[in-house]
This record gives C-alpha cells, sequence and structure tokens, in this order.
C-alpha cells in the first residue's frame, strides 16, 4: 500500500487548482463575477473563499512565518486580475508548505481541529465541490464545461 505524501497530496491540489483554473477561463467576464443560481454565490466569490481557507490554514500552521496571500478588500475585478492572484497564490502556498515541519500536526481553524494534511484534503473536496457548481453555472449559459479528467496527473 502507498503512502500519501506531502508531495502526492500537493500534486493532487495543483491538479484541482489546474482544473479550476480551466474553469474560470471559460467564464464570460461578466458572468464570472455576477451569474448565479438559486440563491448560491458568483463563482468568483467561491474563488476568494478558496484563497481565504489557504490563508487561514497557513496562518495557523506557519503563525507569524505566514505572508498574507490576499487582502479581503481588495480582491480582483477582472477575470485576468483573479487568474494572476491565483497564480500567485500557487506560488506562495507551495513555497509556505515546504515550511510545515508536521503535516500530522493538528491546528484548530473554524473551530475544527484536523491534521495539517487533513485540511489540505479538505481544501481540495471544498474547490471540488463548488467547482461542480460552477460546472452547473456554465451549463446553465450554454457553455460546455472542460472535462473533469482533465487535470495534470491523469494522463
Amino acid at each position: 500500500m502507498n503512502t500519501l505524501t506531502e508531495e502526492i497530496l500537493l500534486q493532487n491540489y495543483q491538479d484541482a487548482h489546474g482544473l479550476t483554473r480551466q474553469v474560470i477561463e471559460a467564464f464570460p467576464e461578466k458572468d464570472l463575477f455576477s451569474f448565479s443560481i438559486g440563491g448560491m454565490r458568483p463563482f468568483s466569490e467561491m474563488i476568494k473563499e478558496f484563497i481565504g481557507i489557504w490563508d487561514y490554514i497557513l496562518a495557523e500552521a506557519l503563525k507569524e512565518q505566514h505572508i498574507s496571500l490576499f487582502e479581503q478588500d481588495k480582491f480582483p475585478a477582472t477575470k485576468t486580475e483573479l487568474l494572476a492572484l491565483r497564480d500567485q497564490v500557487l506560488i506562495s502556498l507551495l513555497s509556505e508548505c515546504k515550511m510545515i515541519q508536521n503535516y500530522g500536526q493538528e491546528i484548530s481553524p473554524y473551530q475544527m481541529k484536523f491534521s495539517i494534511a487533513q485540511w489540505i484534503l479538505y481544501i481540495i473536496e471544498n474547490e471540488t465541490h463548488h467547482r461542480g457548481q460552477a460546472y452547473v453555472y456554465l451549463r446553465a449559459l450554454g457553455i460546455q464545461p472542460p472535462f473533469f479528467w482533465k487535470r495534470g496527473s491523469f494522463k
């Protein structure tokens, strides 16, 4: 049986991140920031959540070593800016993840106690869940979403 290493975990995140990027690219500019169905948030707000969770987890894990990934009140207003922020966030979080000494260390953001590895799995699952919502949005807009198996490691 293979062990889930930090490298495999972060590669899985990068795959999910890359697929989410394809979904963002498929959205018309206006709809990325305004379209919603049934009271759900626009996809841009879900992306803000993804980045915010990473920010909070890394702040809990690394304390003063963590550099905030973005400023809440300066979130991008265009698709180009949003994609650029996500690219920068990926570089930053992968760099900071190298500083984590123990992925088994338990932290308690959001009043839930999990290991750092479990929090990363939570982040992957959360992004996958919301990406599914974005697929529904794209289909409602008459746009074919990217195939979910078009992930970097699924070759």
